[in-house]
């Protein structure tokens, strides 16, 4: 199958800018006549003229332009987010709290500020999540803030974090079911994980029918499945709420949101992992854990585009052409791919095997 692609612009944090509309311009130009675009997400810089100059110019080129919005992002620059609050009572750093609806409010006044007039034909929400373990054990397991506990107390929060504080391996314990969804055998750990799920869907819902009320396609970013439901991700429902999802299928990716670090920094937190990594012979990278992977995302209700990394960064990223075209081959299926993290790293050689 030749593909199509989704393409991700990283034009810098919201007050700097990592490149000028030019430069831009002249590598899309280059890269534009060897693949066929579909769509591409550009943020989260908030230069309004060179937002504007950038979505006319992929306009031009048959390009849906899609707004790239981080919502749980420690965004001190330009919101107040009331940050999420670790089980040990510790500020979890860099995300803020999924429950709090201060964050949703501060998420949609930061785009009515600074990107409604603006001809844009989508968002993407990233960071629509609770943590990973990457951040920390105790930031693993959620925002303990009195909304979330009000959110999460049915009666069984006092042994949740017991079982937290003495590393108990009943919170790894379960099954996957078809969509990816993680079912934990005890009763009180799955209540407490369903809620949480829950808390993140609420807060995918309310921006998702904000954005749609505005005519905008709405997309979002995934764990990958064998990680999703770990951080609040009910994969199968949030998929029902947009227009598209992107699982992050990062298996060259040694930093957060990759499979095999995000996998690592789960198991290293319990000594006796075996009740979770039973579930991935040969590791979370086998061909048999891949090829579940797939079976999971297929049967979502929703246009799926897996993303996969076309970027070289050394000491966190060792993709190459070899593994693009791996990916390409793996993900056959699809008729849209994402191409992460931003098009203005992808070398020539990468851009030789799309």
């Amino acid at each position: 199958m030749s593909h199509q692609y989704t393409l991700q612009l990283h034009t810098g944090t919201f007050t700097k800018a990592n490149y000028n509309v030019a430069q831009i311009q002249t590598k899309c130009d280059d890269l534009l006549a060897h693949i066929r675009g579909k769509d591409i997400i550009i943020g989260w810089n908030t230069d309004k003229e060179s937002n504007r100059q950038l979505i006319d110019y992929f306009h031009t080129k048959g390009l849906r332009v899609l707004l790239w919005l981080p919502v749980l992002a420690n965004n001190d620059e330009l919101c107040d987010i009331k940050k999420s609050e670790c089980c040990d009572g510790h500020s979890g750093k860099d995300f803020g709290c999924p429950s709090h609806l201060q964050n949703a409010h501060e998420v949609i006044s930061l785009y009515e500020t600074h990107f409604a007039d603006l001809p844009f034909d989508g968002v993407f929400l990233d960071k629509i999540r609770f943590a990973s373990f990457s951040q920390g054990y105790e930031a693993g397991f959620g925002c303990f803030c009195p909304s979330c506990e009000r959110e999460l107390d049915n009666g069984h929060l006092d042994y949740i974090k017991e079982l937290i504080q003495k590393h108990d391996k009943k919170l790894m314990r379960g099954e996957y079911d078809r969509y990816g969804r993680y079912h934990f055998a005890d009763s009180k750990v799955n209540a407490f994980y369903k809620q949480r799920a829950k808390i993140i869907s609420d807060l995918v819902f309310k921006l998702a029918a904000y954005f749609n009320s505005r005519k905008l396609v709405v997309g979002t970013d995934l764990f990958a499945p064998i990680l999703a439901y770990h951080v609040g991700q009910n994969i199968k429902e949030i998929a029902a709420m947009v227009d598209f999802v992107k699982p992050m299928m990062y298996t060259h990716t040694q930093a957060p949101s990759g499979i095999p670090y995000e996998y690592e920094a789960y198991i290293r937190n319990f000594a006796e992992p075996e009740s979770f990594s039973k579930h991935f012979p040969g590791g979370p990278l086998s061909n048999e854990s891949l090829r579940t992977q797939l079976e999971y995302i297929a049967n979502l209700p929703a246009n799926i585009v897996p993303g996969i990394e076309i970027n070289v960064i050394q000491g966190v990223c060792h993709t190459d052409s070899a593994s693009v075209k791996d990916h390409l081959a793996l993900f056959s299926r699809y008729p849209t791919i994402a191409l992460c993290w931003d098009i203005m790293q992808i070398s020539d050689d990468i851009i030789s095997v799309l």
